[in-house]
């Protein structure tokens, strides 16, 4: 250190100039990869580089949920609308056959659902539908009041201090799909996170209608059970464990497939819950079941996730009307996006 001081000091002043100029451009040259607006300076030079990736997250969008603010109110606090008007159970989305008597005596119990399962090119899916329920099934159907004796009330998400409605949530859990005569496949498809948001508004006092699937506004939850893969055009989900709503009585571990064997298709089937189960000493779990809705489900695969984003939910009219005269009292309006894939699915728009 001394040496450099008396070096210094032997210098001029045009070499100590020198110096330094050559002192601050080695210190910009070191932080250059560090600081956003000497970036190109490091990439000129070799030091940084840009990557660029695909992204399958919204922009510009917040994620709000309530979740931290809840209380816990059973159903049957609800005040009914009454609409001048006979609420209808809608039929297929072809629009063009009833269901069978025996489906539509199903549908008139569990009621009806229409919604869709967007596949994504990384092997993802989005899946929202809506559910139009039946008060005698909501309020007195043993699979609810199952989740109700397992802890799994109602959650208040938002309540009108004025007009004394709220939103909603529910989460479920386990669920299958398996599609019937009237679908041009068959099909079946399993998931684990069937999280539903309603109003407690009754159209006509006869129907709840209920969001189901991924509608957390923080991504795909649903469609994570085992692997999903498109081969050859069909939608294959794989897995090690058997779906709990699959599996009438108990099934080892081992290789267990479902399928939905044609994309860009409308299937009508049924969705089941597992309603209790009780273990057994190597663990497994003995299920019983309660059939849900009937429902037509598109499978949609969508190259672009960005588009993907503004994809209808259902097409079915009368269901979305019912939807939005159910938000009105609780938010004193509905959303003009709430027919969209990524509002569910990302919040998005927010």
């Amino acid at each position: 250190m001394a040496s450099l001081a008396y070096d210094w000091s032997l210098m001029g002043w045009g070499m100590r100039a020198v110096v330094i100029i050559l002192a601050v451009a080695l210190a910009i040259v070191l932080a250059s990869p560090h600081v956003a607006v000497l970036k190109p300076i490091a990439e000129k030079l070799g030091l940084a580089t840009t990557a660029t990736q695909t992204i399958y997250v919204p922009v510009n969008h917040t994620v709000v949920k309530y979740i931290n603010q809840t209380m816990y109110i059973y159903v049957n606090q609800t005040v009914p609308v009454y609409v001048n008007r006979t609420v209808y159970v809608p039929v297929p989305a072809n629009g063009s056959a009833a269901f069978s008597s025996d489906l539509q005596a199903l549908a008139n119990l569990t009621g009806y659902c229409s919604g869709r399962i967007v596949v994504l090119p990384n092997n993802t899916a989005w899946f929202v539908v809506f559910w139009l329920v039946p008060k005698s099934y909501f309020g007195v159907n043993p699979f609810m009041n199952y989740l109700m004796g397992n802890n799994r009330t109602h959650i208040l998400v938002h309540y009108n201090s004025t007009t004394h409605y709220a939103q909603y949530m529910l989460m479920i859990g386990p669920w299958a799909f398996v599609s019937v005569s009237l679908s041009p496949w068959t099909a079946s498809i399993t998931g684990v996170n069937w999280n539903c948001y309603y109003d407690n508004v009754a159209i006509n006092n006869q129907y709840y209608v209920m969001v189901c699937g991924d509608t957390w506004g923080v991504g795909p939850m649903n469609l994570l059970f085992g692997n999903l893969t498109v081969i050859n055009g069909v939608l294959r989900q794989e897995t090690t464990e058997p779906s709990p709503a699959l599996s009438y009585g108990i099934n080892p571990p081992g290789e267990y497939i479902y399928t939905m064997p044609k994309l860009n298709t409308t299937y009508t089937g049924i969705v089941f819950y597992p309603a209790g189960g009780t273990e057994i000493p190597n663990t497994l779990l003995a299920y019983t079941f309660v059939p849900g809705p009937v429902c037509n489900i598109t499978l949609t695969y969508a190259p672009n996730p960005q588009a993907a984003l503004w994809l209808p939910v259902t097409m079915n009219q009368t269901l979305l009307n019912y939807l939005r005269e159910s938000a009105i009292p609780v938010f004193g309006h509905y959303n003009p996006y709430d027919n969209t894939m990524g509002y569910w699915v990302w919040n998005y728009p927010s």
